[in-house]
């Protein structure tokens, strides 16, 4: 045996070693600063950059929404461990001092130096602490394949530890900054803590992947989702935070514009309800002038329930002063007691304007019979209400029925006579009877036309025209006034001028419960999507891991699975080689006997000899191809040729078996079909052969049918082989079965047809080669029918068939020298070129056919392979140099297409496999020789 190796591999079945190693951990001790010092100066001036860029959308001066200096201290004590440490209490202490409002550096000693010193050495604490635990407990949190030490990370280092900075930062900004209310001290530790948490956990995983991603070339994939995960995830959040600030604002603008609207609405709509009250009791009075003191109680008390500003209502009648005895007279009367007009009037010419009847009687019981007209002021009010005919509001005055000081304001409404006109009603007359008159308290109409949500929301102070002391306010401690609104309203002819100050406290408590709420839930998405991803990178590096250690394993048994591919290839072709040499004898033999025997007797023997050897070599290629198969070495020709020869070459080469079973073949072509086509024309006629083979065995009499058939099928021509017997057909247990190797359709089936079983499953690997399908139908006892489908492309000019070359050459004059070391193959291939009247030369080895090239000149060489002395494959090579155009044929049983295309790659110009086939020896012979 040739090849040693199969054997050796076969009995020793040495076991191959792995050299598998795997990190699972990647260390820190590299990060020296005397070789990482630019990486470290980065993060350090990363730290006050970082901070100042993030102040753009922060809403207070020292505490950040998003605080990414966390995570960079962070990083840098992990890496560096306590020689980052001052690194991080320098880079806080600038940051806090520089975005101080009033910052100078000239000024940098007159800082709150403490209170910032303070806050640099809880970030420093923070760091080293976070630092520790990934160093000492965690390690890397991006090479990290235990999920749990991921989730420690995320909820002990990402979130927990960052309580240390923000309990020591916020407690000295509480003691030392007047900004930062002592009352707020919750809500400041927690926009500090989650500050800090978004911070640790956007920018920890993403600096130690780009510092590291050289590192993970083999995880790069990865890497590169996490870095643009987390790059898209703070963009997103940066961009979020600052709308919703910015938004914040402007809403907390627009609820300050609609309140101030609110209030003045609020108040115009307590002077209008106050108006519509007056006019009420003016219509009754004016219906009922002669009203009595009793009536008018009753008229005005169901108004009181309709207003909580009104305190008195009074009726006022306008007379003469020539009048006054009379209705003193008549003022006596109606109160059972003496009764007089009080108040001078302040020209004799003056109305008299008293006050009649009043409601509530028991606190205003001294304003009965006060003329009104006497005061100045009230009589100028009075004047505007008889110039115009519209209620009129007096400036603030102190009511005397108050207790205490409440400052109030009165309306005059005029009552007109009305005299009848017709029958359609009353029309008002000029003739004016007097006023009904209401007192209201001027807090209390500001108090009512305030909701409670603007009472929170604003400090006010409200003034009269021209007066620059306010009358009413609910400020009742010192403030820090910052006006939002300042507008005049006309009450009843009087003008209020109303300043609305900002209850910033207040607002502020808003902002910060809304921004508690939304800062709470960046927290949540941030940390379900950090965790995720750190738990997918985790997931990738078991898989890769895994991956890695199993790819070696299979790459270990993909090396003994090809060595021993190898090994049973190499040993097939050599037994092939062995098999096919003396089968070349046999055949070459039979070969030349038919043409010297003439009784018909023997003539049928050889026949039938040479069927048989024939079947034998059949076998051979068989396994040799299936064994390719296994192997995935089978390739495919793409050449011309003719189907018509092919069908013809497949009939003729089986008519023997079918004669002797008295099958008759049936060929059929469609119209039109092409004759030449595109493919490999050895492996259709292997198809073909099998099919009809197959359909043969399987027959004892009847017919078997070959059609030939041209599709179009989706645009793609394709060729159509249908072969049918009138077999014993087949159940679809047995269909199901059929194209698996070394299985036929029972054990019986084998012992009565005989074959390998190997023919029908080197048919489907065929047709899966060439992209077609095989489709099968069959009916026991009555037949079946082969459809094969092949996506194959009309060709042009078809390469010569070998098999139709019967007769022998005539090269008389030509030189043929032979190199074979194998004296029965020596006189097989003398016997078969003799015919052609060359002369001829043989000799045993590669070196005696150099020698003997130079001697002879043949005009062409068959070359062994497999020779002592010298190869043949060494001999073609010298020969080649001499004379590069002499054509030399590889002349060996080995048919493996791989050696067969090595030996035309090393200057053989064609190949003849052993058996020789005294047909395909005329075809060479008639190609480069005639």
């Amino acid at each position: 045996m040739k090849n040693k190796f199969f054997w050796k591999f076969v009995f020793n079945k040495a076991p191959l070693k792995s050299n598998l190693t795997i990190s699972t951990r990647y260390s820190t001790k590299n990060y020296s600063i005397k070789k990482t010092w630019l990486l470290y100066a980065v993060l350090f001036l990363s730290y006050i950059f970082s901070g100042h860029f993030l102040s753009f959308i922060s809403f207070q001066n020292q505490i950040m929404p998003i605080w990414l200096p966390a995570g960079i201290a962070l990083v840098g004590c992990y890496l560096w461990w306590w020689r980052f440490f001052p690194a991080v209490i320098l880079a806080s202490f600038i940051f806090n001092l520089s975005i101080a409002p009033d910052f100078e550096l000239t000024n940098i000693v007159t800082q709150s130096v403490l209170q910032n010193s303070i806050i640099a050495l809880g970030a420093g604490i923070q760091a080293i602490v976070g630092g520790a635990l990934l160093r000492y407990w965690l390690g890397n949190p991006i090479h990290q394949s235990n999920n749990g030490k991921s989730l420690y990370f995320i909820f002990i280092v990402g979130i927990l530890v960052n309580l240390i900075s923000a309990t020591i930062g916020v407690n000295a900004l509480s003691f030392f900054n007047p900004d930062y209310a002592i009352g707020n001290v919750k809500l400041n530790l927690l926009f500090w803590w989650l500050g800090d948490s978004l911070g640790v956990l956007l920018a920890t995983p993403f600096i130690l992947t780009i510092i590291n991603f050289k590192h993970f070339t083999k995880q790069g994939k990865t890497r590169g989702i996490i870095l643009y995960s987390i790059s898209a995830l703070f963009i997103i959040i940066s961009l979020l935070t600052h709308f919703f600030i910015s938004n914040t604002k402007v809403n907390t603008d627009k609820l300050i514009e609609n309140g101030t609207t609110i209030i003045e609405n609020g108040i115009y709509r307590q002077v209008s309800h106050s108006v519509e009250l007056l006019n009420e009791l003016a219509s009754l009075i004016q219906d009922n002038p002669t009203l009595s003191r009793k009536q008018f109680q009753t008229l005005t008390a169901p108004l009181f329930n309709k207003s909580t500003t009104l305190t008195a209502m009074s009726w006022n009648p306008r007379i003469k002063q020539t009048q006054k005895n009379i209705h003193e007279a008549a003022l006596s009367l109606d109160y059972q007691q003496e009764k007089v007009i009080k108040g001078t009037p302040l020209n004799s010419d003056d109305d008299i304007v008293y006050v009649k009847f009043i409601s509530p009687e028991a606190k205003n019981e001294q304003a009965i019979g006060l003329n009104v007209n006497a005061n100045p002021s009230r009589k100028a009010t009075l004047a505007e209400v008889m110039l115009n005919f519209q209620p009129r509001a007096t400036p603030i005055i102190q009511l005397v029925q108050s207790t205490e000081k409440e400052p109030g304001f009165l309306i005059f409404f005029p009552v007109f006579e009305k005299t009848k006109k017709s029958k359609e009603g009353f029309i008002e007359n000029n003739k004016l009877l007097g006023f009904v008159t209401g007192v209201y308290l001027a807090e209390k109409v500001i108090i009512n036309a305030v909701s409670h949500l603007q009472k929170n929301l604003f400090y006010y102070k409200i003034f009269e025209e021209n007066n620059p002391q306010w009358f009413t306010t609910n400020i009742t401690k010192p403030i820090k006034e910052s006006l939002r609104k300042k507008y005049s309203i006309n009450v009843a002819g009087q003008f209020w001028q109303v300043q609305l100050f900002a209850n910033e406290e207040f607002l502020s408590q808003r902002r910060n419960q809304d921004f508690a709420r939304f800062f709470l839930l960046l927290v949540v998405i941030v940390t379900s999507i950090i965790t995720s991803l750190l738990l997918m990178n985790n997931r990738q590096l078991y898989l890769d891991r895994l991956v890695k250690k199993r790819t070696n394993s299979l790459n270990l048994a993909m090396q003994e699975e090809t060595e021993a591919n190898q090994a049973k290839s190499q040993f097939l072709a050599t037994m092939s080689h062995e098999i096919r040499t003396p089968m070349n004898g046999v055949l070459g033999t039979l070969q030349l006997l038919k043409d010297k025997v003439t009784q018909n007797d023997s003539r049928e023997l050889l026949k039938n000899a040479e069927f048989s050897a024939h079947s034998l070599l059949t076998i051979i290629n068989d396994i040799l191809d299936f064994s390719k198969i296994e192997s995935k070495m089978l390739t495919l020709e793409n050449i011309d040729f003719s189907l018509r020869k092919i069908v013809e070459s497949v009939t003729s080469n089986l008519s023997p078996i079918l004669t002797q079973k008295s099958i008759e073949l049936k060929t059929s072509y469609q119209n039109a079909i092409p004759d030449i086509w595109q493919g490999d024309p050895t492996r259709i006629k292997q198809i073909l052969t099998n099919l009809v083979s197959n359909a043969s065995k399987f027959s004892e009499k009847g017919c078997i049918t070959i059609e030939l058939l041209h599709k179009n099928i989706d645009g793609e021509t394709q060729l159509c082989i249908k072969v049918s017997d009138t077999g014993i057909g087949m159940t679809q247990e047995t269909i199901d079965h059929l194209f698996e190797q070394f299985t036929q359709a029972d054990t019986s089936t084998s012992r009565l047809y005989g074959g390998t079983g190997l023919g029908m499953a080197i048919t489907q690997n065929l047709i899966n080669l060439m992209q077609g399908t095989i489709d099968v139908k069959s009916t026991l006892g009555v037949g079946t029918s082969f459809e094969v489908n092949l996506p194959l492309k009309e060709g042009t000019s078809p390469e010569l068939i070998e098999e139709d070359l019967l007769d022998a050459p005539e090269l008389k004059g030509r030189k043929i020298l032979i190199a074979e070391d194998n004296r029965i193959n020596q006189v097989i291939i003398k016997a078969m070129l003799t015919k052609t009247n060359a002369t001829l030369k043989i000799v045993e080895n590669g070196q005696l056919a150099i020698d003997a090239y130079k001697e002879f000149q043949p005009d062409m060489i068959l070359m062994d392979i497999q020779m002592p002395v010298l190869d043949g494959i060494e001999a073609c090579k010298v020969i080649k140099n001499l004379s590069p155009n002499i054509p030399i044929i590889a002349f060996t049983a080995n048919v493996i297409l791989e050696d067969v295309e090595n030996y035309l790659n090393n200057g053989f110009n064609g190949h003849i496999s052993k058996p020789i086939e005294v047909n395909k020896l005329y075809a060479k012979l008639n190609k480069y020789l005639k």
